[in-house]
């Protein structure tokens, strides 16, 4: 007579047993189905064929309840195939879109350029890149007021701009 093993004694013993893959019961109840399904189909045609042509009403009550009984467990074949989904394939050249830039630009149809006796200055006007969407927080140690088209404005020279993290020039943003 064999005495019987602690937990510990068990797991150690089926700790380098083999583990069954998590496809392989699946696979073993589809089978399973699929032939119950089948039997039940030949059953039912054989059935139906020894029927005699006056049957009575408990004779016609057993042959739904077998044709029911056949269409439900073909239904859940049917539903358990559809939850397996094909996995898309790999792009073979995927196609990475670009980062989104931290550093907004500044739209260039606000450029402003002003020239004098030092040379020529870029400056942007902050009502014009509030009037182009630009909704980002402008830094404050660059603006400077001026007049322009005869009204008061705040304006950021580019340098000022660029050097606070904003990208300059190009296109609208």
């Amino acid at each position: 007579m064999t005495t019987p093993l602690n937990l510990a004694e068990t797991s150690a013993l089926t700790s380098n047993l083999p583990r069954p893959s998590p496809d392989a019961p699946r696979r073993i109840g589809r089978r399973l189905v699929a032939t119950v399904a089948a039997a039940a189909t030949v059953l039912g045609l054989l059935a139906g064929s020894a029927i005699p042509a006056r049957a009575d009403n408990d004779d016609l009550a057993k042959a739904l309840a077998a044709l029911a009984i056949v269409g439900i467990i073909a239904s859940q074949v049917n539903k358990n195939r559809n939850r397996a989904q094909a996995q898309q394939p790999l792009d073979p050249y995927p196609h990475h879109k670009p980062r989104p830039s931290h550093h907004p630009r500044v739209p260039s149809v606000c450029a402003i350029e002003i020239s004098g006796n030092s040379g020529t200055a870029t400056v942007y006007g902050e009502s014009c890149l509030r009037d182009e969407g630009f909704t980002y927080r402008l830094p404050q140690h660059c603006a400077r007021t001026a007049r322009i088209y005869g009204r008061n404005d705040r304006i950021y020279s580019d340098q000022c701009l660029r050097d606070a993290g904003f990208r300059v020039g190009g296109p609208r943003y």
